[in-house]
């Protein structure tokens, strides 16, 4: 069952959060304190949402961009360990569309999941140093 996340859902979330860097070998700790009150702040926001499934959850917002004023639904975070993955994302495409996303951006590790076969194409590639 994939549910909206609540306020008393934030520390197992970020847990998840821990999880997630380590699946993708993220190159930054988790701040705990910051990373719960980002989430506090998506879980308020009419412009945000958080769902989560029994080992699993996706974040993220509408936020306009720099090329255009059209609200883009962004993830901030998408993990599952649980094989839910597919259903969190389903629901944040269909949360996206009805509130009238232009589009949907999804990220991955580098070495993640495919996306192409769910409709999503690359536009662009994130390099850190």
């Amino acid at each position: 069952m994939i549910r909206p996340a609540k306020q008393s859902d934030i520390i197992g979330i970020v847990d998840m959060v821990e999880a997630l860097r380590a699946a993708v070998g993220g190159p930054v700790a988790v701040d705990r304190p910051h990373t719960a009150h980002i989430i506090a702040q998506l879980i308020a926001s009419p412009d945000g949402a958080v769902w989560l499934s029994g080992g699993g959850f996706i974040a993220g917002s509408l936020q306009p961009t720099i090329i255009n004023p059209a609200p883009v639904a962004m993830e901030h975070g998408w993990y599952a360990s649980d094989g839910s993955g597919l259903r969190l994302l389903r629901t944040f495409e269909r949360w996206a569309r009805d509130r009238g996303a232009l589009l949907v951006q999804i990220s991955t590790g580098p070495d993640g999941l495919d996306l192409t076969r769910l409709g999503y194409r690359v536009a662009e590639q994130a390099w850190i140093k």
